[in-house]
């Protein structure tokens, strides 16, 4: 049987096909992964591409009615049978920067300032760096911390250790349990006349501490409640009865419990305004058996 002869309709049929097609295929490359197991288009992965950041910033300043540093209230103390004060309440400044190594790897450097606000004798200068590695939600992070307590002249070095998980619940609940190690290198201060917030060398604490936060509007607001249990070893003074220097205590230090309300103004400004409460029953320096405080803060981060 001879060929049909090739006509112009069949010409343009073949054509058409070939449009289609060729369209059909690019509509379906696009809507898969770039790369197997990517998960994401290639429009989505240009956007994440241009949403990650390799680096962060934070500004923080706040005010904090009592200085309740690890159980102790660092600003009233009783050395000689009177109250002492440094300065009730306490103004801060904080300046960090962290940067993301990998997408599991984080080291963070940053400084904070502070002032007593009562009598401008007390300020303190601290100079601290972590370094975090996150195994899905386990969080493990190493540190040091440089204090120098201008208002005395005294400085130490402090090491630190921290462990936490942290739990992902319905409505966006997260609850975290944490444990944190502090150490004291030194140098050592076992026999200074006054005390105010330097430790002997070898010292140490130990800070148990649960941290939730629960969503009320958005990304807006929520509530951020904690529960912490602390011990101390040979680190935190208690009442000195005697000329030989301030009795080092060791032992279960405190509980606390604190509810936090950060508002997320925009991106870039958060506000934070806290309640705690302390109850120590060892008699540590200047520190009542149960003591309320609280304070604010502003964060700009960048």
């Amino acid at each position: 049987m001879a060929a049909k002869p090739k006509t112009k309709e069949n010409y343009k049929m073949k054509l058409a096909t070939k449009i289609v097609a060729a369209v059909g295929m690019a509509a379906m490359l696009a809507n898969q992964p770039l790369l197997a197991g990517d998960g994401k288009t290639f429009k989505e992965k240009v956007v994440v591409e241009e949403e990650k950041k390799w680096w962060g910033a934070s500004l923080s300043t706040g005010w904090d009615s009592l200085y309740m540093f690890r159980g102790v209230n660092i600003l009233r103390f009783d050395s000689d049978g009177t109250k002492q004060s440094y300065g009730s309440s306490l103004y801060w400044t904080d300046l960090n920067a962290t940067w993301n190594i990998t997408d599991n790897d984080f080291l963070t450097v940053g400084t904070w300032m502070a002032f007593g606000l009562t009598k401008s004798v007390y300020k303190e200068l601290d100079v601290y760096t972590s370094y975090t590695h996150n195994f899905g939600n386990l969080a493990v992070s190493l540190g040091y911390t440089f204090y120098y307590y201008i208002s005395s002249q005294l400085y130490q070095n402090e090491l630190n250790a921290k462990v936490a998980y942290t739990f992902e619940l319905p409505a966006g609940i997260t609850i975290t349990p944490s444990l944190t190690y502090y150490f004291n290198v030194g140098p050592d201060f076992r026999n200074f006349d006054s005390w105010t917030g330097a430790v002997n060398s070898a010292s140490s604490y130990l800070l148990a501490r649960i941290d939730g936060a629960v969503p009320l509007y958005k990304d807006v607001l929520s509530l951020t409640p904690w529960f912490a249990f602390g011990t101390s070893f040979d680190y935190n003074p208690q009442t000195s009865d005697n000329a030989n220097g301030f009795n080092f205590y060791t032992g279960a230090n405190n509980i606390e419990f604190g509810l936090g309300l950060p508002i997320k103004i925009n991106d870039m400004i958060t506000l934070y305004g806290y309640g705690a409460y302390s109850y120590q029953w060892e008699g540590l320096l200047g520190t009542e058996p149960s003591t309320f405080w609280g304070g604010a803060k502003v964060t700009f981060s960048f």
